[in-house]
């Protein structure tokens, strides 16, 4: 220990740093008593409170929300442009700013980052500016004259746009805000506490210190008293080989699948074989200290009082003892810890997490944030009377999810069984018209736990927040860490609805900052019978790049920092629009992205007293090559001879020669031993025979049909098909098992062409009843359109009308949105555009047979089995001759006869259904009509040339539908012959896929089917 020099105050970067500078000072047995140890920013609040002027430090969390408050302010017209007198264009939802000429910045002031997705938030770009340049007499100065109106270019305001300077008069009112209410910028007490501290000489030592920021450098010089050394961070050069006697190796995953793999086998070696204990994981809380303070709090552990002197303390390699053996380096450590650490257990290991995740990645963030989706969207939307659907509110039911209330439903916040959630699911799921506002008072009036949460997402209630923390705590069930990580994530939306509270703001603004909020994560995990929490220094530490490289020197025996890609670290600096206003206000940037990733890895080198091993994934998620970051390129150069050549790094890991030696290899191809984080063969613990494909058992061939039950209770053991079941079979025997005989559907009532098809047969079916009983006609005639329009208007208001009070096994059409009702009226156009078309089509033919049960009831034999099933129409002319009409919304070649000359028998339903009829009434068909009624009107299938003239049958190809050659009741044998032979196919239990068309596969749900086409 160096005890040449002694300091009064010694700083840090941050308080995890300050608290591990005191840990080692401890462990070496150097003495602090009297001297401060802090955060650079925890001094200068304790500095304050002991010195100020009794205000209270602003908070990130309530600047951000002061500003927001400002943004909105200046949406609304406070925010005029002093020169043109004209308005900013300001958004308060997006944060985007502009004049009527422009945006905030000119030529190539760009507002958006680099490093930005979007646009930068207003009141964000404003945040930052705050943050680094109040308390500067240039800053002050330029807010101070945007506020008295001096125009962009003049005064202080020299190089600020026109775009830019509303901006400034918006930070000048959040100042006066503050001031309003007592609270300070940290900018404006640095700038004011020169003159409050008292003139003694003062040891300073920064320790480990980044570069100083102009308001640092500023403070430092107005306090001459003050003897400051400053101790720069190592590193910021780049980075240099390892220390002697460190290994370095490399770790090269061919993909994410690989990793947690290879990172078990890394910490199995490094700690050595240990008998498979076969324990459970045992999960406690790590003490909330050795975490750090949670991201987004302002809050620093309080110093000690600046008095007294110490020895200057300076890292050592042999200083303290080792946070753990193996120290992970991640960018997610806590995703990691969660794959990794039950395997690492199950050899007997102790594995400890130390890390932060995202606020809306916690349960209670996962939840709280799904439930206020579902109870918030749409409710600026209303409720619209809609005729024929009551009070049905489109544009409340269109904006919110049902998928939300079911994530709520099956966390642990929602107080529901499982089994409770499924149900509630499937009941949203399959009722089309369920109203949020139903279910929201079923919930409420049955669950305590909805009430609270209700009450915390919508109105950020301090009483429902108490009840739920309550509750946490009441969840023994869950582990320790689990419950601390939800209640900090409690704490941490608390925090964000203060400041929102502050500000003036509503909930909206609160959650907004709380999903950019992170919450401390901590986790010790042992094997069974092994106190975790009483071990000291765990196996293995998974935590972040920042946290390892604050252990210090020889804090581990071996460090692993992963995640070395560039996507992963990009060294560049976002150039958003607050770093542009500032660099036109003369406020420079003190430090560097690359400075930054440049120390921390000259730290992490220096943490491992035996092996640095770096891992890089070769691949990304998209099967993507990636490259290294460069803080790893630059180490890799310290190794070569020279670093310009390319020679010697031409190869797939960009390694040379020395640097191979010792690297970690894992393909993703070894599914089970990655999945299992082992290469040792799982135990057998049932042998499965490979499912039957394409064939259906022995044993269930008799089950390839079920029985019916038929009107009056009648069951029908053998086998009963529909023309529709057989029609599918004949497209793809595969396609038909998955739909018809698996019933492979969704559990979602819809809004598709099964329910428009329905809606329509019923439409028509109704339409040509009223025909005959209001109008005494039964087909429509050119001379009787004015009539049927009438009529056909009144029918679909009835149908419409009738539609929420049918089941929803009935296939109702509910439109829940505006695009499902300009659904709806496209296909009431088109259904009234078909009277024009069914004026011409078979005039010396008339409806007589209207959704006609063709086996009355019963079954009838057809291709030597029963059949049963409804044809949509048959028209008969006066001779005993009939046609059969199948309704169809589109129509495509294969509906045509002429496809038999392809091979293929093409559809079938309207054939099937003629040879019935046949049978039954003792017409003669002479046509198996396919009619659309859709956008483009138009008729396919079969007809006998001999009797139906072609111009009875408009738009129709009549080469490829036309009999002319031979009876059509040959064309109805023939059907019947193949029909019989695919049916005693399907009977065997011959299922294999053999798609007809490509169209065939287009609604298939079997989508990994081999033989799929199109």
């Amino acid at each position: 220990m160096d005890t040449s020099i002694a300091y009064d105050v010694v700083l840090l970067p941050d308080t995890d740093r300050a608290v591990a500078y005191r840990k080692r000072a401890a462990d070496s047995g150097c003495s602090l008593m009297g001297v401060t140890v802090a955060g650079f920013g925890a001094w200068v609040r304790d500095l304050w409170e002991l010195y100020g002027d009794g205000r209270t430090f602003v908070s990130r969390l309530e600047r951000e929300a002061l500003l927001r408050a400002a943004c909105e302010r200046a949406a609304d017209g406070d925010c005029v442009d002093p020169e043109s007198d004209k308005r900013a264009q300001l958004d308060g939802a997006s944060g985007r700013c502009g004049l009527a000429e422009g945006c905030i910045a000119e030529g190539a002031c760009a507002l958006v980052g680099n490093g930005e997705t979007e646009a930068l938030g207003l009141d964000r770009v404003a945040a930052a500016c705050v943050a680094a340049g109040v308390g500067l007499p240039a800053f002050d100065a330029a807010v101070r004259d945007a506020c008295q109106g001096v125009l962009a270019g003049a005064g202080a305001l020299e190089g600020v746009t026109r775009a830019e300077v509303p901006v400034l008069r918006m930070i000048g009112g959040y100042l006066d805000r503050l001031a309003q209410l007592e609270l300070i910028e940290p900018g404006q007490a640095l700038a004011l506490l020169p003159e409050l501290l008292p003139q003694r000489p003062l040891r300073v030592l920064l320790e480990d210190a980044a570069p100083l920021t102009p308001g640092h450098e500023a403070f430092f010089s107005a306090c001459p008293w003050m003897g400051v050394e400053v101790r720069a961070a190592s590193g910021s050069q780049g980075p240099v080989r390892a220390p002697e006697g460190v290994r370095v190796r490399f770790a090269f995953p061919s993909g994410q699948y690989a990793w947690p793999a290879l990172l078990a086998d890394i910490a199995r070696d490094a700690l050595g074989a240990a008998a498979d204990r076969g324990a459970a994981p045992a999960a406690v809380a790590a003490p909330a200290a050795a975490a750090g303070s949670a991201a987004g709090d302002d809050g620093a552990s309080s110093c000690e009082d600046a008095s007294g002197s110490a020895d200057g303390y300076r890292d050592g390699r042999s200083a303290g003892a080792q946070a753990a053996a193996v120290v992970v380096a991640a960018k997610d450590p806590a995703v990691l810890f969660g794959r990794v650490a039950p395997a690492l257990v199950r050899q007997g290991h102790v594995a400890a997490l130390r890390g932060r995740r995202r606020f809306a990645d916690t349960a209670f963030g996962r939840a709280i944030c799904s439930l206020r989706r579902f109870l918030d969207e749409g409710q600026a939307g209303g409720v619209a009377h809609i005729e024929g659907y009551g009070d049905i509110a489109p544009t409340d039911v269109e904006r919110w999810d049902r998928a939300d209330l079911a994530d709520w439903a099956l966390s642990p916040f929602s107080g529901m069984t499982k089994k409770a959630a499924f149900k509630l699911d499937a009941d949203m799921r399959a009722d089309r018209t369920a109203r949020r506002s139903d279910l929201c008072a079923r919930l409420r009036a049955d669950n305590p736990m909805f009430a609270a949460m209700e009450r915390l997402a919508l109105q950020l209630d301090a009483q429902a927040a108490a009840e739920l923390e309550a509750a946490v705590r009441r969840m023994t069930n869950r582990s320790e860490a689990w419950r601390a990580e939800q209640l900090a994530a409690l704490r941490a939306l608390q925090r964000a609805a203060d400041a929102a509270k502050l500000a003036g703001l509503g909930a909206d603004a609160a959650f907004d900052q709380a999903k950019r909020l992170k919450v401390n994560v901590s986790r010790i995990v042992a094997p069974r019978g092994c106190d975790g929490a009483a071990l000291g220094a765990p196996d293995v530490l998974m935590t972040d790049q920042n946290t390892a490289a604050s252990l210090g020197s020889g804090s581990c025996r071996v460090l692993v920092a992963t995640d070395l890609t560039s996507a992963a670290y990009p060294a560049a600096d976002p150039e958003d629009a607050s770093r542009v206003l500032l660099e036109h206000l003369g406020v420079k940037r003190a430090d560097s992205a690359l400075a930054r990733m440049r120390r921390a890895f000259f730290a992490l080198e220096h943490a491992a007293t035996d092996q640095l091993i770096l891992e890089r994934c070769l691949n990304d998620s998209s099967a993507d090559p990636t490259y290294p970051c460069v803080v790893l390129e630059e180490f890799v150069d310290c190794y070569r001879d020279d670093p310009t050549a390319t020679e010697d790094i031409d190869n797939p890991y960009s390694l040379p020669e020395r640097l191979q030696d010792g690297m970690l290899l894992r393909g993703e191809d070894a599914l089970c031993a990655n999945d299992a984080l082992s290469d040792a063969p799982a135990p057998e613990a049932a042998r499965i025979e490979p499912p039957l494909t394409g064939a259906v058992s022995s044993e269930a061939r008799s089950l390839v049909v079920l029985p019916r039950v038929l009107q009056g209770g009648q069951v029908l053991d053998e086998p009963c098909l529909s023309p529709s079941q057989i029609e599918s079979y004949l497209e793809c025997p595969y396609k038909w098992f998955a739909q018809r005989r698996l019933r492979l559907d969704d559990l979602d009532e819809g809004f598709g062409p099964l329910e428009m098809g329905d809606f329509a047969h019923n439409a028509l079916h109704s339409f040509y009843k009223h025909m005959s009983e209001d109008l005494g006609e039964a087909k429509v005639t050119p001379q009787l359109l004015p009539q049927a329009r009438k009529l056909m208007a009144d029918v679909l208001a009835r149908h419409k009308a009738l539609q929420p009070h049918l089941r929803q096994s009935e296939n109702r059409l509910i439109p829940t949105s505006q695009v499902e009702h300009r659904e709806l009226a496209e296909l009431e156009r088109k259904l009234m555009d078909y009277l024009d078309f069914e004026a011409e089509l078979l005039p010396t033919f008339a409806p007589k047979y209207l959704e006609y049960d063709v086996a009355c009831g019963g079954a009838v034999d057809y291709a030597g089995h029963k059949l049963l099933g409804t044809a949509d129409r048959i028209d008969v002319d006066g001779e005993g001759r009939c046609a059969i009409i199948d309704y169809k919304g589109s129509i495509s070649g294969s509906y045509a006869l002429g496809v038999r000359e392809e091979g293929r028998l093409g559809k079938v339903q309207a054939l099937i259904y003629a040879q019935v009829v046949r049978r039954t009434l003792g017409l003669e068909p002479v046509g198996a009509l396919y009619v659309c009624y859709g956008r483009r009107k138009m008729i396919s299938g079969a007809y006998d040339g001999r009797v139906i003239e072609n111009a009875h049958l408009p738009n129709m190809r009549h080469k490829d539908c036309m009999c002319a050659d031979r009876p059509f009741s040959d064309v109805l044998d023939e059907t019947e012959e193949a029909v019989a032979a695919a049916l005693e196919r399907m009977l065997a239990g011959d299922i294999r896929p053999r798609p007809e068309t490509p169209e065939a596969c287009k609604w298939c749900p079997v989508s990994s089917c081999s033989e799929r086409r199109g």
